[in-house]
């Protein structure tokens, strides 16, 4: 065909489907989650593959790595839909002289008197650039070992 595209393939080929898109549709028929092994052998027969170690971890490896799938403890896995998510987020907290505040994102502007005060934020993570000078000159202190 000069110039042209030629179609090698009809919409009304069946459509071999990837091991992480034959779990996810063996999970949401199941409705729950499911052992990985099960999970793993179901796919493997349904795909009329053989249960061998590279395909077992093969497939393994595709729900691991993919975002629609989560670990439901035990050797579970489920449908990521199925976990409720997480309403509620660390907030950092506002130290006043060792009293602390919760810090509210509702609160367009927090009014303190802090004229006068040491005001410490605590965003929640450890170690910042003052703990790293401190443990680091106490490691250079050979009187300190």
């Amino acid at each position: 065909m000069k110039g042209g595209v030629k179609l090698t393939h009809s919409l009304t080929q069946n459509v071999k489907l990837s091991d992480e898109d034959m779990a996810y549709e063996i999970l949401a028929s199941q409705g729950r989650a499911m052992h990985y092994q099960d999970l793993i052998m179901e796919v493997l027969t349904r795909q009329e593959r053989p249960q061998d170690a590279a395909a077992i971890s093969g497939v393994l490896t595709h729900i691991n790595l993919d975002a629609r799938f989560a670990y439901a403890g035990n050797g579970e896995w489920g449908l990521k839909v199925w976990v409720p998510s997480k309403s509620s987020r660390k907030l950092p907290t506002i130290t006043l002289l060792n009293k602390g505040l919760p810090y509210d994102d509702d609160n367009q502007e927090l009014e303190l008197d802090l004229e006068g005060k040491d005001v410490l934020f605590d965003d929640g993570e450890d170690g910042g650039e003052e703990d790293a000078e401190l443990e680091e000159g106490s490691f250079n202190n050979e009187e300190s070992w």
